[in-house]
């Protein structure tokens, strides 16, 4: 391949990000120049060291799920299976990219999150908090605490991503599985049934 005179930061990261993923802490910063048509000197121009350059690399890719969460009209239960399940796909995209990141041993997810605040990671995890909060103060989910319920949401999505990758249901759950999934995370969260005038019980939400 032949040399660019030029290449962005995020073209750099972007190649080594696709080496590291295919072949793990082992990945050589030859192999990244070369997919990247750089020399390894440009490598080491911006990046200090290679594992510099890998934390740089590893952060997992954008989301946006803003216009699920502000723009979106949902509520209640609807809003919270769309969230979940947009989140089963944004696991399956990142885990390739999460798996080396939690090997290197180096790495610390506290440190990690306070050097990347900004990390799609660390992102959604605020949004997802933000969003839950404001339906528990709508009366649209139960009075659970949004950070746990969060975690709730975050953890299933990435199990569902995780037995996938070990090669569960031949590496796809059928969609009929992640459907009774969300719908069982729902029945932990949805608002207690009310009572009607007439002794008679509301529908929950």
């Amino acid at each position: 391949m032949g040399r660019k005179k030029t290449i962005t930061d995020a073209e750099l990261l972007d190649a080594a990000r696709e080496v590291f993923v295919e072949a793990g802490l082992g990945a050589s910063t030859k192999e990244i120049a070369r997919r990247a048509g750089v020399s390894e000197g440009v490598i080491y121009q911006r990046f200090a060291t290679k594992d510099e350059l890998f934390f740089a690399a590893m952060i997992p890719p954008p989301a946006d799920l803003s216009q699920i969460v502000r723009q979106s009209r949902l509520k209640g239960r609807a809003l919270v299976e769309k969230l979940t399940l947009a989140l089963i796909d944004y696991s399956r995209a990142t885990l390739p990219v999460l798996l080396p990141l939690m090997l290197h041993p180096r790495f610390q997810f506290e440190e990690f999150a306070r050097r990347h605040p900004e990390s799609p990671l660390f992102f959604l995890r605020r949004e997802l908090v933000q969003a839950l909060l404001r339906e528990r103060d709508a009366g649209r989910i139960g009075d659970v605490d949004p950070g746990g319920a969060a975690l709730l949401v975050w953890s299933t999505a990435h199990a569902v991503a995780f037995f996938e990758r070990l090669g569960a249901h031949d590496g796809r759950f059928d969609p009929e599985v992640i459907r009774r999934t969300v719908r069982c995370l729902w029945d932990g969260l949805k608002p207690p049934r009310r009572a009607r005038p007439g002794g008679r019980r509301a529908v929950h939400l």
